[in-house]
């Protein structure tokens, strides 16, 4: 009979199991409309569809033998950051918020790539962050006019349509001149980019990026603007 420890780690492993599972198949969601021209292509995804369900049979057979506990859809959160003056701020938008209940701050995803907005969800709202996302730039704007005080952090794309991520930097600065926003992409101007940093750009994170790089960049550019909204408090 498994002792308590070993249960805890199974709960663990098929909670794990089971949002692996989930981005596999927003991702594939996403991918698969463009391979609608390719009859080879949709055969490979009805065979991924065939696994998914079968690997979704597996997880419930293991939370069955695990006494029936639910899977998570996502995971617990680590240490709660402390909150911020932002995350404190009563809600009174419209926008939708992934992972509302997230004992993290508030994070807006601003990148015109469907499957990595939706990957970077993820991994954010597993790690216990609230996030906000939009794939274009005026919407993105509206969107944080309303949570102008409530966003911890922008994760800015800079190759954007209409707009470049410059252009967006700019206007969100018009917006709250406070705004902190982690530049990231494969691609950028570098004099623009340096011009961004002048301006107060928090940080860079190129792409492609790892769960691992993802959440490290924005932890410690969160907890550095904690740091400097600390020290400039206790300033005489």
């Amino acid at each position: 009979m498994a002792s308590d420890s070993e249960n805890a780690w199974l709960q663990t492993a098929a909670n794990d199991l089971n949002n692996l599972l989930q981005v596999i198949s927003e991702s594939s969601s996403v991918l698969e409309p463009m391979c609608e021209s390719s009859p080879e292509g949709m055969r490979y995804f009805a065979f991924l569809r065939t696994s998914l369900e079968r690997a979704k049979n597996v997880t419930g057979q293991m939370a069955a033998r695990l006494g029936g506990h639910q899977l998570q859809s996502s995971p617990p959160a680590g240490d709660a950051a402390p909150a911020t003056a932002a995350s404190q701020t009563p809600r009174h938008s419209t926008v939708a918020i992934d992972n509302p209940a997230g004992t993290k701050e508030l994070i807006l995803i601003i990148d015109d790539d469907v499957l990595i907005v939706t990957i970077a969800k993820r991994m954010l709202t597993d790690a216990g962050y609230r996030v906000v996302t939009s794939t274009e730039p005026f919407q993105a704007l509206e969107i944080f006019k309303q949570l102008k005080n409530e966003v911890d952090i922008v994760i800015l794309d800079f190759t954007l349509p209409i707009m470049d991520g410059s252009e967006v930097f700019d206007a969100l600065r018009e917006i709250n001149p406070k705004v902190a926003v982690m530049l990231s992409s494969g691609f950028a101007e570098q004099e623009k980019v340096r011009a961004m940093l002048s301006q107060g750009l928090r940080g860079f994170l190129p792409k492609p990026y790892t769960q691992e790089k993802l959440l490290s960049q924005v932890r410690s550019t969160l907890d550095a603007i904690r740091g400097v909204t600390s020290m400039t408090r206790r300033a005489p």
